[in-house]
């Protein structure tokens, strides 16, 4: 009898004890910064990216992008600026977006190896990424490119070291969790395993 009180007031406190970061790390990640999401397309017009193990080289650059079909974040924005990039000197400025909405996009921080798909006329280009926005929110998505070169040639040329001639086709961005909200959601897990021990404990 001793030890089952002895538990179950464990367990009571540490729930009690909980609530008060679960309560802290919500409010918090509240108060954060915003986290963008969402993504357009492009139609290409203009601009040429040349795309290699290196890096991605636009021509223009820095070259002028119109917006096309929009989601999240976006939908305000019509226009914006996107710069060449090389992998070894990341993070690096990739698109400048806005100014209506003050989202200003963004830097890469790292690079996944691209991801071919064949399509129909050609190939599509997915480039998994992490970047920084400028007000410091971090954010995963990926970046989407289509060439006419077919899929064999155009992965052979790009593991052989050579160029693939691109369109830039658009971008999806997600938000990542701030610390904040992570540890708010930590916590609310661990009350959650707490008061299920109290009612195994009192059965």
């Amino acid at each position: 009898m001793i030890n089952f009180k002895s538990k179950l007031l464990n367990a009571t406190l540490a729930v009690t004890a909980a609530i008060p970061l679960a309560t802290a790390g919500l409010f918090t990640s509240a108060g954060s910064a915003q986290a963008y999401t969402g993504g357009f397309t492009f139609d290409g017009g203009g601009t040429i990216a040349n795309i290699t193990k290196t890096g991605t080289t636009f021509a223009p650059n820095p070259g002028s992008i119109a917006l096309g079909l929009k989601q999240g974040d976006f939908l305000s924005d019509t226009n914006g600026t996107i710069y060449s990039f090389l992998n070894a000197s990341l993070p690096s400025k990739f698109i400048d977006v806005g100014p209506q909405d003050g989202i200003k996009l963004f830097s890469l921080t790292n690079l996944v190896t691209p991801a071919f798909t064949s399509i129909s006329g050609g190939t599509q280009i997915s480039i998994d990424f992490t970047g920084l926005f400028e007000d410091g929110t971090n954010a995963i998505g990926n970046i989407d490119f289509t060439t006419l070169t077919s899929y064999e040639d155009a992965k052979s040329a790009y593991n052989g070291g050579g160029t693939i001639s691109a369109s830039f086709k658009g971008l999806t961005v997600t938000a990542v969790p701030e610390p904040a909200a992570l540890l708010g959601l930590g916590a609310v897990g661990a009350v959650m395993a707490m008061s299920r021990r109290r009612k195994s404990f009192a059965q």
